[in-house]
């Protein structure tokens, strides 16, 4: 029996309840008892197959899971999993080719969307945020595709309601994700995303967030307008200044500044 149909025969077959254990590493209680968990699964064909196993026919109520997308059609299925094999093995020269091959189709377009999700569920950053993931970053840039949450997803409830409640929820994610061993983020990064923002909606950060960034931009007062932290702000953070603080704000945010 050749290797694909194989391959082809593993993708749609049912899967044992105990496989579905290993697979979710899950017991039978928590499994039934919670309905919603996070699947153990190394790589993306293995994701597939989980799906597909669970639920031959996504798209519908299938006990406690409702898979959202629709795999029913066989040209979709089949891009997808051609895909996943290609990203699992980090072929980018694959995942061009199958870009040229299926390009054009609308089947192509939500099997990326599709993908992209998975990556992020599956090398989600914030379950390894010591260890370092060996991940297919060739293949899934190729792709256009990314394991990294949007800065959006992370920064944008942070911006529009925990500023305003002076809570240090904003502080604590930026720190986090620039701990992160698996973020590829930077503070550069995340400076350019909150100037965007402020351009688009202008906001007030609390204090914390201020002193923060403030500190971490060496006061440097045109970095901080950039981002939309005002004179008033900072008169504010500077009462809150050790003296050595003190010292470095008066440079970095007053003399420097000066032409």
């Amino acid at each position: 029996m050749g290797k694909e149909i194989i391959e082809k025969q593993s993708f749609d077959s049912l899967i044992e309840f105990d496989e579905l254990k290993a697979i979710s590493g899950l017991d039978s209680e928590k499994f039934l008892g919670k309905p919603h968990f996070k699947t153990k699964v190394a790589s993306l064909v293995s994701s597939i197959n989980y799906i597909e196993k669970i639920n031959p026919y996504s798209g519908y109520n299938f006990g406690i899971l409702q898979i959202e997308e629709k795999l029913r059609n066989e040209t979709l299925r089949n891009i997808i999993y051609e895909l996943a094999k290609a990203i699992d093995a980090n072929s980018d020269l694959e995942v061009k080719r199958l870009k040229v091959k299926y390009g054009d189709t609308k089947e192509f377009a939500v099997a990326k969307k599709f993908l992209d999700k998975k990556c992020k569920e599956i090398w989600n950053i914030f379950d390894n945020r010591k260890t370092k993931l060996e991940l297919p970053k060739k293949a899934m840039k190729t792709l256009g595709i990314s394991n990294q949450p949007s800065l959006d997803f992370l920064f944008e409830d942070c911006l529009n309601y925990f500023e305003k409640e002076n809570s240090t929820t904003t502080v604590e994610v930026i720190k986090s994700v620039l701990n992160n061993v698996n973020s590829d983020y930077t503070l550069d990064d995340i400076l350019k995303y909150l100037k965007t923002k402020h351009e688009k909606k202008v906001f007030e950060y609390n204090i914390h967030t201020a002193s923060f960034l403030a500190k971490s931009l060496n006061f440097d007062r045109s970095k901080l307008d950039a981002i939309g932290i005002n004179k008033n702000q900072m008169a504010t953070v500077f009462k809150t200044l050790s003296i050595s603080e003190k010292f470095r704000f008066i440079i970095g945010y007053c003399l420097k500044f000066k032409k």
